[in-house]
């Protein structure tokens, strides 16, 4: 395949978006990195389709979180997971609760905060409806509320 400098441009402004989206989600780099970089070859696959496409950094994002997730689903429970290098997503235990979200919340809560979504970019990139999206992002609010407020980050 012929590089294309469109596409090494595209890769560049969203690899470490995406690549931070699903670290936060499995919590181990390397499977984020496969994610990320099986995103990014589908995407070059379809290049010619995506180019001209304001969601392509969604698209790219999306089957990169759907990699990582069939990932998790085959890892054994209790796997040790890595801790991010970046000390401000680590300042606080906030993401740790995050973590502990069911997973739909924290996908939305990744995706809202960290990725600087709007609800119906999510809603279109998860496949659910505008208000699922608000309602998991209210759910998700309270529990870390009470936690923060509790001044635990368990449960």
């Amino acid at each position: 395949m012929k590089a294309d400098p469109e596409f090494e441009q595209f890769y560049e402004s969203e690899a470490q978006a995406v690549f931070s989206a699903v670290f936060l989600l499995c919590r181990s780099r390397v499977e984020a990195e496969d994610a990320t970089q099986e995103a990014f070859v589908r995407a070059f696959e379809r290049w010619d389709r995506l180019r001209s496409q304001s969601w392509a950094a969604g698209w790219v994002t999306t089957t990169a979180l759907n990699v990582a997730r069939r990932g998790l689903r085959r890892r054994p429970r209790g796997l040790q997971t890595q801790e991010p290098d970046n000390p401000a997503a680590n300042s606080i235990s906030l993401w740790a609760m995050v973590r502990r979200l069911p997973r739909r919340q924290q996908e939305t809560v990744v995706l809202h905060y960290r990725m600087d979504l709007s609800v119906r970019e999510i809603a279109a990139i998860l496949g659910c409806q505008e208000g699922t999206i608000r309602t998991h992002l209210a759910r998700a609010r309270e529990v870390l509320r009470r936690s923060l407020e509790e001044g635990s980050d368990g449960y």
